[in-house]
């Protein structure tokens, strides 16, 4: 798995190396390299993201479709945890609008990504590598839908 130098807490996997890719977090390499990358996120991340880090974003989910690349955008949180946290925190997001712009980025590049919500860290430890390794199979597959009707791991 290569690991984008830019990752601020970079997951640990077997047989990772360091390298600078153009858009995403991760990715595999070799016999089995899909065209498929991971973008991860923490809750706060997510956020600001899809707030004020839109168009950048936006920029970088073009670039993935230009290479005709898929780009998984998995959260280390759930829907149900970033509204709760929400709720509590100090600085509130305008969640209305960030579900908006997931909407936006989710139609525009149909075909090309999809957002997925792991709940933990250690949850996207072991997807990832799944992800990746299945690559352009599950690209058309609702992932979400069985995460959260039959959990991850």
């Amino acid at each position: 798995i290569y690991i984008d130098t830019r990752e601020q807490q970079p997951l640990s996997f077997n047989k990772s190396k360091d390298m600078k890719l153009d858009f995403g977090d991760y990715t595999m390499g070799g016999d089995n390299y899909t065209y498929t990358y991971v973008d991860r996120k923490s809750e706060s991340d997510f956020k600001g993201t899809l707030g004020g880090g839109f168009e950048r974003f936006r920029r970088e989910l073009k670039r993935a479709k230009d290479f005709d690349s898929y780009l998984y955008i998995v959260t280390e949180s759930t829907i149900s945890k970033i509204i709760k946290n929400n709720n509590y925190s100090g600085h509130r997001s305008n969640l209305s609008f960030l579900w908006h712009n997931m909407r936006v980025l989710t139609h525009e590049f149909k075909g090309h990504c999809q957002f997925l919500f792991t709940g933990t860290r250690r949850s996207s430890e072991f997807l990832i590598p799944q992800l990746l390794y299945h690559g352009d199979k599950l690209w058309d597959v609702d992932l979400q839908y069985f995460f959260d009707n039959y959990g991850i791991e």
